[in-house]
């Protein structure tokens, strides 16, 4: 039956890839990285590739987060009484809803970015090589990266929130079970037994809580990605940054030279005019 789930889980993200090309299969990015490396742009063209590839890699994610959140979803209907079924289904919905805000960014960025490679061949056309690559470098690609880095910690938080919910609420099943039971052994004449507040590892909540997690752990891998992504990219723009160039190094004598101060002329030189 996992085996079975698994292959279903593998076949919806292929279906849903199939439905919507990846970055890289974009005209405006192959045009865009055709024109980066004819020439000579090897640098931006390598930043470009990072992004394009942890966007097409953090969507393929996405989606099978979504579809093991769908498992869940049908876990419920499995739930025989209507309270635990309810109070379970807002958990739930809660932990999708954290999740499809995520999604909501990656797409943001990822459209983004299409119209910025877009503006970028518009600028290289008008303007040459050089305006190609202040464009590229112009693309606020960190602040981007930061926002769904923000985005998916959040998203492991509440998931992780949801999850002690599910084992608050398993505790309570656990708990009205007992004294359910203790009442039936009084009018058996039996005397009642000592209900344990802790809950059982057994039952469908405690299945829904393992998945919440199992789920808060492939968003907490996707954040620790997107931090190491912006971390090397922010490391190539600090060395693009560092390198001098001759037009600075210039006006930079030229604004040292101003504002030095101006040497007394000498009395002798004063007597001579």
């Amino acid at each position: 039956l996992h085996s079975t789930s698994r292959r279903q889980r593998q076949m919806c993200i292929r279906d849903r890839t199939a439905r919507q090309q990846t970055l890289m299969e974009q005209p405006e990015i192959a045009e865009l990285f055709q024109v980066l490396e004819g020439n000579g742009l090897k640098k931006e063209q390598r930043k470009m590739e990072e992004l394009v590839n942890y966007l097409d890699s953090m969507e393929g994610h996405f989606y099978q987060v979504l579809q093991e959140l769908g498992e869940v979803k049908e876990q419920l209907n499995r739930i025989q009484d209507g309270g635990v079924r309810a109070s379970a289904t807002r958990i739930v919905k809660q932990a999708r809803e954290n999740v499809q805000a995520v999604g909501a960014q990656i797409q943001t960025v990822r459209k983004n970015l299409l119209q910025s490679a877009k503006s970028a061949l518009h600028v290289f056309k008008e303007k040459g090589v050089g305006a190609l690559k202040s464009a590229v470098s112009a693309m606020k690609i960190s602040s981007a990266l930061a926002r769904i880095q923000g985005g998916l910690h959040r998203a492991v938080d509440g998931m992780n929130r949801q999850a002690d919910k599910m084992a608050d609420l398993n505790q309570e099943i656990h708990v009205t079970a007992g004294h359910a039971k203790n009442i039936g052994r009084v009018l058996l004449g039996k005397g009642a037994k000592e209900v344990s507040a802790e809950s059982t590892d057994k039952g469908i909540t405690i299945g829904i809580r393992k998945a919440l997690l199992a789920v808060g752990g492939r968003l907490s891998g996707m954040e620790q990605t997107t931090e190491r992504v912006r971390s090397r990219l922010e490391k190539f723009a600090g060395k693009e940054a560092q390198k001098p160039s001759v037009k600075g190094e210039l006006k930079k004598l030229k604004e040292e030279k101003k504002t030095m101060p101006q040497l007394p002329i000498p009395v002798k030189e004063q007597a001579r005019e």
